[in-house]
């Protein structure tokens, strides 16, 4: 079994052994369905199936109750295991932390309140919904009063499981004089605060988690270089990140944009062994896009965070109920196509082997309604398709675009 999914231990020659995992527990999948080529199995208790009398290249096709249904075209590993996600889109665990921060110390003028804005660290795992779980009613954003005023900035967040920390972003809101009137407002952000090494068990609350300000000596500015984002693409912004190893990801609630590239964030020294990194998204300007590039660069530790090269987004894809084909895109290690109805993941169709045309097998075909199909172009430099672990190359998917067509 190779962690997290992937292909390995050498081409197909004569036996392939396919193992069927789910992809959050990581546990084997018993009595999914396996088809390659016409020859169909199950796996059996270990998420295994051996297929036999079979060389080269395969296109795979696996299937199982409540789960995404993967397509695999070009696989070429005596080893292969598919990780397969959930077949809707799952709620994530969580619980609820509350605690404050003190922001007596922080002078602003008179008339100006001190607001501060607390969000969670995140996994490692683009798309995760651990990563999405919203505060209602703003409950995660506290008022810390003006000078006159003062009072607890006081706030609650929900969180995922597991090693959490916060951070917060810590803004001086000018009520320009109309302190009824929120329209003209303006906010500057001015300082950080954080707290890590929380454990959090879903559904068991925990009280007293006071954020510690950032002394002033340890925040800079660091400043985003877009680079040249895909033509057409005219809506462009990006997040800074910063890793901070076994805690997740902070995700910075503050967005960067090509005519505000400069942002004052926490410096990296605060935190032991940290890295930024940086998301850059470019989009065609819809609400949802459905033009898009996003550029993920990890590891990086100097005050210019550089997107680097995008990919550019499939052109003109053809799309139906029983057959997709697209162009292939330069810079792409690999081809994809998402299939979703609504909040049901349907299908994943993974090209490994420059394939650009697929007809959907008979065995996991698509229903009638409406369906979004997303075409992505995924780069990862160095990945070696005939030979990688999703865990263990994951920080080489560096770019995905994407090209989203509705089947009607």
């Amino acid at each position: 079994m190779i962690e997290g999914g992937g292909i390995g231990d050498g081409p197909i020659e004569g036996v392939a052994n396919i193992h069927v995992i789910d992809d959050k527990t990581r546990e084997p999948i018993a009595g999914a369905t396996v088809k390659v080529g016409t020859v169909e199995g199950v796996t059996d208790g270990d998420g295994l199936f051996i297929m036999e009398d079979v060389d080269g290249p395969q296109a795979i096709v696996v299937k199982a109750t409540t789960f995404r249904s993967e397509m695999w075209i070009g696989a070429n590993g005596s080893n292969m295991t598919f990780n397969l996600g959930p077949g809707s889109d799952p709620v994530a665990p969580r619980a609820t932390l509350t605690g404050s921060i003190d922001l007596s110390s922080i002078q602003i003028p008179a008339g100006h309140l001190k607001i501060g804005v607390i969000g969670y660290s995140q996994t490692d795992d683009l798309g995760d919904p651990d990563n999405e779980i919203k505060t209602l009613d703003d409950r995660n954003v506290c008022n810390g009063g003006g000078m006159n005023n003062p009072m607890p900035c006081a706030f609650t967040i929900d969180v995922r499981g597991g090693r959490v920390a916060l951070i917060a972003a810590i803004y001086d809101r000018n009520l320009n004089g109309t302190p009824t009137n929120f329209n003209d407002d303006t906010m500057t952000l001015i300082r950080w605060a954080y707290r890590s090494g929380i454990t959090v068990t879903p559904g068991v609350a925990q009280s007293a988690q006071d954020l510690t300000l950032i002394d002033v000596g340890m925040m800079n500015n660091v400043t985003v270089d877009f680079g040249s984002p895909p033509s057409g693409l005219q809506t462009v912004g990006g997040l800074v990140g910063i890793d901070i190893g076994n805690d997740g990801v902070f995700q910075l609630p503050v967005f960067a944009t090509p005519t505000a590239a400069t942002l004052l964030v926490p410096k990296l020294s605060q935190f032991s062994g940290a890295a930024f990194r940086l998301t850059a998204i470019a989009t065609n300007g819809t609400d949802p896009a459905t033009t898009e590039s996003v550029v993920l660069r990890r590891g990086l530790s100097t005050t210019t965070l550089a997107a680097g090269a995008w990919l550019t987004p499939p052109p003109s894809p053809t799309v139906s109920r029983t057959m997709v084909s697209w162009a292939t895109v330069t810079g792409a290690t690999v081809q994809s196509v998402e299939f979703t109805q609504g909040t049901a993941n349907l299908l994943n169709v993974t090209s490994f082997d420059g394939t650009t045309e697929v007809t959907i097998p008979d065995l996991v075909a698509l229903p009638s309604g409406a369906i979004t199909a997303k075409v992505n172009a995924i780069g990862a430099d160095g990945l070696d398709v005939t030979n990688f672990s999703l865990d263990a190359d994951r920080d080489k998917l560096d770019r995905v675009a994407a090209q989203t067509v509705t089947i009607n």
